[in-house]
């Protein structure tokens, strides 16, 4: 059983050598494909989330602080197709807030 396993092992990594590896793509504000991230058309980018490499590291630690809620940015994000976008490629908790369709009427069918 055991000579079993090591052949098992070695045939896939005889595999993933050959066939190797494809990168994935990652979330992109204005990218293209599924993880594009949408930011909505005439939406202003206020001074803090500049430069937005530096904002994404730290808002997390921004909300923990209480400098700002979940619900105060859907007033500029669509949650689904801004935030979730990443926060799903990292594995963090996704953005729900019910509030949310109301600022965006097509969140909710986007949800389902």
């Amino acid at each position: 059983m055991q000579k079993f396993n090591y052949l098992i092992a070695i045939v896939f990594m005889i595999l993933v050598f050959l066939l190797g590896c494809q990168p994935v793509q990652k979330p992109e504000v204005k990218g293209k494909g599924p993880l594009a991230v949408v930011m909505e058309r005439g939406a202003a980018t206020p001074e803090y989330h500049a430069p937005m490499e530096r904002w994404r590291a730290v808002h997390k630690k921004a909300l923990a602080n209480g400098d700002f809620s979940e619900r105060e940015c859907a007033l500029c994000h669509n949650p689904k197709r801004s935030c979730n976008t990443c926060h799903g490629y990292i594995g963090a908790k996704e953005i729900s807030i019910p509030e949310a369709a109301l600022y965006w009427p097509a969140y909710e069918k986007e949800k389902r």
